[in-house]
Formats: C-alpha cells, structure tokens, sequence
C-alpha cells in the first residue's frame, strides 16, 4: 500500500531523468531539456494521481465485498442455526405431544377374580384416629 501512495511520485521522477538522458543524448540545450523534462514530470504526476485513485477504488471495493460476503456467511450461519434450533423445538413438541397421547390412553384388564369389597378387619387406622376418639369421648 506504500508503493501506491508513492505512485505518482515516483513516476514522475523517473520519467523526469528518462526525458532528461534522452534529450541529454542528442545534445538538446539545457534551458529546453529542463522545460521538457518539468512538462513531462507534471504530466506523469497527474497520470499517477489518476492511477493511484483507480488501484486504490479497487482494493477499496474488493475489501469491501469480502467483507460483505463474510457478513452473509455469518447470516447464513446464523439462519442455518435458527432453522436447527427451531427443527429440535417442533421434534420436541412433537415428542412431548406422542408422549401425552400414548399416556392418556390407559389400558385396563378386568379380573374377575378381584374382590373389590372392604372388610373393616383389614383395614387398620391411624394412630390419630385414636387420638381423636380418645379427645372426643373425654
């Protein structure tokens, strides 16, 4: 990035000593060697101006559209692990709803052998009800 800020400097100057070899070689007069080589140094700064600004734009735009294609990664991301999360939600609840329909359906087996009837011998009470009785009748 430094040689491109020196870009038209550093042009200028070497199309500056070029004109002045070459004008040197075939013996032009130094006030008129001098004229060319400041024509020639003006106008190769104002091309490198020019250069620096388009290279520049141009790794400003290319820094620009990696960042933007880092940012839609990170959306796609972002997106992927949302449906991902909502996917486990909806197996969950789905889950949870098989779960509350297979416990609700009860499935009995009638006995006949079964004596459903209460004998007060078998059934003994608790040793606060003899408090109670105990309270009541005093």
């Amino acid at each position: 990035m430094d040689y491109i800020r020196k870009l038209p400097l550093l042009m200028a100057i070497s199309s500056a000593i070029i004109t002045g070899l070459v004008g040197y070689a075939h013996q032009v007069h130094n006030n008129e060697n001098m004229t060319n080589m400041l024509i020639t140094m003006v106008i190769f700064y104002v091309v490198g101006l020019l250069i620096r600004g388009t290279v520049i734009d141009a790794i400003e735009t290319n820094r620009k559209k990696e960042e933007e294609k880092l940012e839609e990664e990170k959306q796609i991301a972002l997106e992927e692990e949302k449906r991902k999360a909502r996917e486990e939600e909806e197996e969950k609840k789905q889950k949870q709803a098989e779960e509350k329909a297979s416990s609700s359906i009860l499935d009995l087996a009638a006995d006949e052998d079964i004596n459903l009837e209460f004998n007060e011998e078998e059934f003994d009470a608790l040793p606060i009800a003899d408090y109670i009785t105990k309270e009541i009748n005093k």
